[in-house]
């Protein structure tokens, strides 16, 4: 339970931080970034839908009889059009978040180096950029294959138990469990690749205190499902992610100048 606490506790303390002078930039930039690509693709999206709707609904019109109706008709137009956007807006609440994640990567690489540095007054490891390409990249790879065959075993577990009666109650949570796992790792990661920390080390690592990982990225999973939250989630869960891992999971002397 005091590992629960703690994921906790590292998240309102990365709200704090995200505040201050000396990361606001860091979390500001990505933050407008996200907004104009959600809230301008958002935009773009529900205005043609809703003017294809508008279009394709302007001739209707009851005559006769009938045409005391035409206002309830119109109603139901408008309430169709209404209903695009708000499944527009949580289409793209639950999609969207893992598309900026990807863009916004480097963004969220420059604010994890800001935090390790302002946590343990080390400098980060020297490194030439094109020794830095070729490492991250490498990583990249050990990354989506850690995770793609895990997850496509995982989904054939969640299949299987859904179609038992009673026990499919727990069908979603092994699959919202499983991708907190995931995101906590993605967010830990920033930190220890920072470092130079080989993958496998750092997973042995995360192993060491699993509630603590699963508790802040079951947390972030779900904040990332709420509308607008999934914008500013972020930068707050990159800061916990490298709070947690130089505080909690990395190597003792790891964070010193070499």
């Amino acid at each position: 339970m005091s590992q629960v606490a703690d994921a906790i506790s590292y998240l309102k303390r990365s709200v704090t931080l995200a505040k201050s002078r000396e990361l606001r930039t860091y979390v500001i930039i990505p933050l407008i970034f996200n907004i104009l690509v959600f809230g301008g693709l958002y935009w773009l999206s529900g205005s043609w839908i809703a003017g294809w709707i508008a279009a394709a609904t302007a001739d209707w019109a009851l005559t006769g009889s009938l045409s005391f109706l035409n206002g309830a008709l119109h109603f139901l137009v408008d309430a169709a059009i209404l209903l695009v956007w708000v499944l527009l807006l949580a289409l793209f609440a639950s999609v969207f978040s893992i598309g900026v994640q990807l863009i916004a990567a480097p963004f969220m690489g420059f604010l994890a180096e800001k935090v390790d540095i302002q946590a343990t007054g080390h400098p980060m490891p020297d490194e030439s950029i094109p020794a830095m390409i070729l490492r991250t990249f490498k990583r990249e790879l050990r990354k989506t294959w850690y995770w793609l065959w895990r997850a496509v075993l995982i989904l054939f577990v969640v299949l299987v138990v859904y179609f038992i009666p009673v026990v499919n109650v727990f069908a979603s949570a092994i699959w919202f469990l499983w991708s907190g796992w995931l995101l906590a790792m993605q967010y830990i990661d920033f930190g220890a690749d920072n470092r130079q920390v080989p993958f496998e080390v750092m997973l042995e690592r995360l192993k060491t205190k699993r509630w603590l990982v699963l508790t802040f990225g079951a947390v972030v999973m779900g904040l990332t499902m709420l509308p607008l939250v999934n914008l500013f989630i972020m930068p707050v869960a990159v800061i916990a992610g490298t709070l947690i891992w130089v505080e909690e999971l990395a190597p003792q002397g790891n964070n010193e100048t070499a």
